[in-house]
């Protein structure tokens, strides 16, 4: 397991941050982690989705595939999220930076087994992803359950970094414009949709995420 001193942001050590608080609000804006694991001593990084609670973080795949094999055998790995907020535009070439929030978590994964405790993990999880929509979904038969594996990560090892505000000017050159490009995720209308009747918490959700950026943020920071 990696050291307290390990986790330590040691570029820009003013970035770092140790909350759980932080952390999880990261966690619970984006969609998509970088799994990273090694087999035989060879480097992989794998993208998943994943849920998390205050103590967790849950990543799941098929029980034949080479990941789920690897953190089976409990091997250790690491977690990266990253938004990206903006992009930074210094005087200077190699004061161009972004603006962005990143969390990484250490560990050795768990496997779920209990086929009522993987149950209630994705109802949970279709829950936070998209409010409302449980009540308006099929729940997986007990093969479909079977059929995936489920592991998760303790909350315990993590490091957070954050950037925000504009460029760290080094030159002072009034002819070039510096300054930041918001970046944000937005939503659109559904596509591809079953019935044209678009259910409310749908409409909602949209709505809401486009209203308060991630996941209810006030969004990016922006540099005048």
């Amino acid at each position: 397991m990696v050291s307290t001193d390990e986790l330590k942001v040691r570029r820009h050590p003013e970035r770092g941050r140790y909350n759980k608080d932080e952390l999880l609000n990261i966690l619970r804006n984006g969609f998509v982690c970088q799994v990273a694991f090694q087999i035989d001593g060879r480097p992989f990084i794998i993208p998943m989705s994943y849920y998390t609670d205050s103590e967790y973080i849950y990543i799941h795949g098929s029980p034949v595939a080479r990941i789920s094999n690897t953190l089976r055998s409990g091997a250790q790995l690491a977690i990266s999220v990253l938004e990206i907020d903006g992009l930074v535009l210094a005087n200077g070439l190699a004061d161009n930076s972004l603006n962005y929030r990143s969390a990484i978590i250490f560990g050795k994964p768990e496997e779920i087994n209990d086929e009522n405790q993987k149950l209630s993990l994705f109802k949970e999880w279709v829950e936070q992803l998209v409010p409302g929509r449980i009540g308006d979904t099929e729940l997986p038969t007990h093969d479909e359950l079977s059929n995936v594996s489920v592991f998760r990560v303790k909350l315990d090892h993590f490091s957070v970094k954050i950037r925000t505000g504009g460029p760290s000017e080094v030159r002072k050159n009034p002819e070039i414009w510096s300054g930041v490009i918001p970046i944000s995720l937005k939503f659109s209308s559904p596509e591809f949709a079953s019935n044209p009747a678009t259910p409310e918490y749908i409409d909602r959700f949209i709505e809401s995420r486009n209203r308060n950026g991630r996941g209810g943020r006030d969004g990016p920071s922006k540099f005048p």
